[in-house]
């Protein structure tokens, strides 16, 4: 039989398949918090959205996961998160890796001795992606990334948040067709590397639910309904101040119970340890 370029048959994918039943390739990995063992997992290959109000602590708690990470699996990163500078993102990185306050003048701070024990974890698994004075596109990112990948066997990008790409569009495009091809480029290079791409996203629309809470979803991020459609996972996280907690809001899962599980967990903020503790999760479907 004569071979067509781009189509396969079971035979050609027989290997895989049984690989797959066999239990042969990656499993989901846990990332630290027993609360969210069930709610939230990281598989290799994956796009997670995260989203949420802004000021609500996205940024910290995807910084205690990807701690978690390299600490328990580890994993190694790259970080494109150009809203702070690259020193201030090590700062926080030390605090997660010490689970100490690193600013001057605060009680129980790192002392010299950890901060040199917190820069040389971070220095072996960290790696900071920044174009000076301009925004970079996607492509440029990824590439950086593939290089990071092939030298230092990254496993996991963070892009925080998406906005600080380069919006320019190819011809035409319009905005929600240009957010498309992004994600798609995204995903083309997680599947290629079979790294895990995190996403952080603002939200445009905030309606309120009578407790008081934002109700954000996927659809709620600025530009497009292609963040929602395309994830793999996304999770909202919004902090409800007079009751001093955090949720974590596991909205979307595209293989359930594999990659985690609808749902939310209740965290608190600890000033002392300068990251979240968890109080309790529920599981939505039950």
């Amino acid at each position: 039989m004569s071979k067509i370029d781009g189509l396969y048959t079971v035979k050609d994918l027989r290997e895989s398949v049984v690989d797959l039943y066999s239990g042969n390739t990656s499993q989901p990995l846990n990332v630290g918090y027993k609360e969210l063992q069930e709610l939230y997992k990281v598989s290799r290959g994956t796009f997670h959205v995260w989203t949420g109000v802004p000021n609500h602590g996205k940024s910290s708690f995807l910084a205690d996961i990807i701690m978690q990470m390299a600490n328990i699996h580890d994993w190694k990163f790259c970080l494109f998160s150009p809203e702070h500078s690259m020193a201030n993102n090590i700062k926080r990185l030390c605090e997660k890796y010490m689970q100490k306050p690193f600013d001057y003048g605060m009680q129980d701070r790192i002392t010299k001795e950890e901060l040199g024990k917190a820069l040389a974890f971070i220095n072996e698994h960290f790696f900071f992606i920044d174009k000076a004075n301009e925004s970079p596109d996607i492509k440029w990112l990824l590439n950086v990334a593939r290089q990071a990948k092939d030298l230092y066997n990254i496993d996991g990008l963070v892009i925080d948040p998406y906005n600080e790409i380069n919006p320019v569009r190819q011809g035409n495009l319009r905005e929600d067709e240009h957010i498309s091809n992004v994600i798609s480029d995204i995903k083309r290079f997680n599947r290629e590397t079979q790294c895990v791409t995190w996403l952080v996203a603002h939200p445009t629309k905030l309606p309120r639910e009578q407790d008081g809470t934002y109700r954000v979803d996927g659809y709620s991020i600025s530009g497009s309904a292609h963040f929602s459609n395309k994830a793999d996972l996304i999770v909202v996280i919004q902090r409800i101040f007079d009751q001093e907690k955090t949720l974590f809001q596991v909205r979307k899962v595209r293989e359930a119970d594999l990659y985690g599980s609808i749902g939310e967990a209740e965290f608190r903020w600890n000033n002392k340890t300068r990251s979240f503790d968890p109080l309790q999760w529920s599981n939505k479907d039950e």
